[in-house]
């Protein structure tokens, strides 16, 4: 079995209005897996891997990444981690080249070019490299969000929704890009509304909900056992908490 490079123990987050967004989550993700990360919105998803990535401080419990704590040793753990968040998020007038030297820079990557022209062709970017970024389309946004977080050829790679509001062809062209980084050894955790994309590419799949783990399982196993697809065990579990 492969070791784990993300350990959670008894972690919970409360914030400071009171909402408790995390609820003694414990959990161990595996080295070059991909972990599908199901829930609804509010359920503590993004919340969870925030606190992993180094952008929210958990309120209590322990979250080791490369066995490394995220908050003692974040300048370790966050350039080993690359994070593609819901939300676009880079300067509008910046062209596509300018937005990933910068973020090179952030990660003190002194030869950057050649990483950046690989990402550019594999992410089907390279004909908008001197766009600046309010002139392109969702999709292309979306892809320079990724390009971002890959730039740093990071070991861990979270991706919470990045398929959200993209078209068919960028999602089938995404899919391919999560297998190759798989094969690459490197460990995806993958978030997700489009329950077929998590069907299609996870290894193992965890539901959360109310800031609670639900379960972890293999998908084929969960698969075999109830012998429905993906969408439907998500229902039934989620169902099942909001009626409790």
């Amino acid at each position: 079995m492969s070791e784990s490079v993300i350990s959670i123990s008894h972690l919970d987050k409360t914030y400071r209005n009171g909402f408790h967004a995390l609820k003694d989550v414990s959990l161990d993700i595996r080295e070059g897996e991909i972990f599908g990360l199901l829930g609804p919105n509010g359920a503590g998803k993004t919340t969870l891997i925030n606190i992993i990535a180094g952008l929210v401080m958990k309120t209590s419990g322990s979250v080791l990444a490369l066995g490394k704590d995220v908050e003692k040793d974040y300048r370790f753990t966050r350039s080993r981690i690359g994070l593609v968040q819901q939300e676009i998020a880079f300067d509008p007038f910046l062209s596509v080249i300018e937005t990933l030297r910068l973020q090179a820079g952030y990660f003190g990557i002194a030869n950057a070019e050649p990483r950046i022209d690989q990402l550019l062709k594999e992410l089907r970017l390279d004909d908008k490299r001197n766009a600046v970024g309010r002139s392109l389309s969702g999709g292309m946004k979306r892809r320079v969000m990724i390009a971002k977080a890959l730039v740093h050829d990071p070991e861990i790679v979270f991706l919470d929704e990045p398929t959200a509001g993209v078209d068919v062809d960028l999602r089938e062209n995404l899919w391919s890009l999560v297998e190759k980084m798989k094969e690459m050894g490197k460990t995806i955790i993958l978030t997700t509304h489009y329950l077929e994309e998590a069907e299609a590419l996870a290894q193992r799949i965890a539901i959360i909900n109310q800031g609670k783990i639900l379960f972890v399982e293999e998908k084929e196993k969960l698969l075999s056992d109830h012998g429905t697809p993906l969408a439907d065990i998500y229902r039934k579990y989620v169902h099942q908490e909001k009626t409790v």
